[in-house]
């Protein structure tokens, strides 16, 4: 999920800055960008529905307790993004004259009613800044939680970032924080 994540920010950049791309290869980025949002928004509500099923461990006591209510905070946070921002890439495209293609495949339904919208161009642009600016938001919680997690791990020196990441990694992770 992280990696499609910073894929589809990194994609939504430059498909809209200047002149990486030309008109055609801006029109592919963004018929990606839509297919990818769509599993992004798949993915997202089957991790949510999993961590709902499957609690994680408590954080160990000798955290402090803000670190805890910060952590339970951004992790909240995190989820709603997750949701909300491909659910506002999709009331984007349900608002585009053209009908988006799942991956060229078949079509991307339309959310309900804002086809017939007389206005749409209007809820197109408004929606449009809300998903550029929880773009800016994502870049902003998950910078703070990498960062929490790196402090952890190097400066704390305990076991927070090993939770959170696959167990093949754990030794290298330990090693690299100085111990095996």
């Amino acid at each position: 999920m992280a990696t499609l994540i910073v894929c589809m920010l990194l994609l939504g950049v430059i498909m809209t800055t200047g002149d990486i791309l030309d008109g055609h290869g801006k029109s592919v980025a963004l018929r990606i960008h839509e297919s990818v949002g769509m599993i992004v928004l798949g993915l997202g509500l089957l991790r949510l529905t999993w961590r709902f099923l499957n609690p994680p461990p408590p954080l160990p006591s000798s955290i402090p307790r803000w670190e805890r209510v910060a952590a339970h905070v951004g992790h909240a946070v995190l989820y709603v993004l997750l949701i909300a921002m491909p659910l506002v890439g999709w009331t984007i495209i349900s608002t585009m004259p053209h009908n988006a293609l799942f991956f060229g495949l078949f079509p991307i339904p339309n959310l309900p009613v804002l086809p017939d919208l007389p206005n749409k161009k209007d809820i197109r642009a408004i929606f449009e800044n809300i998903h550029w600016t929880l773009a800016w938001v994502i870049v902003a919680f998950v910078t703070l939680h990498a960062g929490a997690a790196l402090k952890h791990h190097f400066i704390e020196r305990d076991d927070i970032l090993l939770r959170m990441t696959p167990r093949y990694l754990g030794r290298f992770l330990r090693y690299i924080r100085g111990g095996c």
